[in-house]
């Protein structure tokens, strides 16, 4: 066999090796129950930022989210929409990880609190469709509360500290990932965006203060 050969299979196996204790370890904390109310701290490329989170204001967003920081889900990850109206994350570096989280939605849930600036909510590609991407609003955001009783954009939370590094993270591209190629970073985790779309900030961590 040749040392190539040799370094790929062992790459393979190092790989599947982590995905397998992403995956425990996610599970695991799937199992968590969130607090009434905590707080997480993002450390960026550009600084901090903190976030209050509010079970009552959307009680499976909120224990999702505490869930998914207990995991570290959130590190490592790029930052891959930002426009005038909000910011936008939650695609790993890890595509397996990608695939299997996309398929643990939860239910959407009633608004108790308006999507104003600095407000957190699930992003969503569809009705129940919540999984793991945040986003937040840079300004006031009615237009995106439910029209009847239930919807899909409930805050869970909202910016306490560094709503300005927030809005200042880099925004040349718009739309453009979300919309046309978010499947590719699904796909290919960092290295994508980091051939096609240079520049990006990125989210080193986060943690629950």
């Amino acid at each position: 066999m040749s040392k190539k050969i040799l370094l790929l299979n062992l790459l393979l196996v190092f790989t599947v090796g982590l995905f397998g204790q992403s995956i425990k370890k996610i599970n695991r904390n799937l199992l968590r129950e969130a607090p009434d109310s905590f707080h997480v701290v993002f450390y960026t490329n550009k600084g901090e930022f903190e976030i209050a989170v509010y079970k009552n204001w959307s009680p499976l967003g909120a224990t999702r989210f505490y869930q998914l920081v207990r995991s570290k889900f959130y590190q490592n990850m790029y930052i891959f929409r930002s426009t005038n109206k909000y910011v936008q994350f939650g695609i790993t570096d890890h595509p397996e990880l990608n695939s299997y989280m996309d398929k643990k939605s939860i239910l959407d849930e009633k608004l108790i609190q308006s999507n104003t600036a600095g407000s957190v909510a699930f992003a969503t590609g569809g009705e129940n469709n919540r999984t793991v991407q945040i986003f937040i609003n840079k300004i006031d955001n009615q237009w995106l509360d439910p029209k009847g009783n239930y919807r899909t954009y409930t805050p869970i939370g909202t910016v306490i500290r560094g709503l300005d590094i927030v809005k200042d993270f880099y925004g040349n591209y718009q739309d453009t990932i979300a919309f046309q190629y978010q499947d590719s970073v699904m796909k290919y985790g960092n290295i994508y965006l980091e051939k096609h779309f240079p520049g990006l900030d990125k989210i080193k961590k986060a943690k629950v203060k």
